[in-house]
């Protein structure tokens, strides 16, 4: 509820302020690797040109919502007991969530390996390094 003074009294509207999220993460946090990012562009390092070639490499996450069917309907979701968890993706931690996305990450950088040194090309997950070779191709070209 939300409380007013009004003339001297005290009154409560019946209106609650329903507060929402804009853009605010859910999760924060690093996902740190020996094995190099590979080769970026420049502007993903532009705030922290000193990172580039830092090892371990550190690369800040967050996750964030972007379904607003679930924004609407949060005190149901928030209301539900679920005894058993069948998905860490459907953790009601969000911290939980974001961990098991970042070990997914993890594992599919080790899907592209360097064939002399056995060690992976770059600690992002395979599909971020196949958009980063298609970037660098493109850029080229123009």
């Amino acid at each position: 509820m939300l409380c007013t003074q009004s003339g001297g009294s005290l009154g409560v509207d019946s209106q609650e302020e329903v507060g929402t999220l804009h853009q605010q993460p859910l999760a924060l946090g690093y996902y740190v690797s020996t094995a190099p990012t590979g080769r970026m562009p420049r502007w993903f390092w532009a705030s922290c040109p000193h990172l580039e070639n830092v090892c371990p490499a550190f690369l800040k996450n967050s996750l964030h919502l972007h379904s607003p069917a679930i924004q609407q309907n949060s005190d149901d979701l928030l209301q539900q007991q679920s005894t058993v968890t069948v998905h860490p993706l459907d953790s009601q931690y969000t911290t939980d969530v974001l961990r098991y996305v970042l070990e997914g990450y993890n594992a599919l950088s080790w899907l592209a390996l360097d064939s002399n040194t056995r060690d992976r090309l770059s600690c992002l997950p395979v599909h971020i390094q196949a958009l980063m070779q298609l970037y660098h191709m493109t850029s080229a070209l123009v």
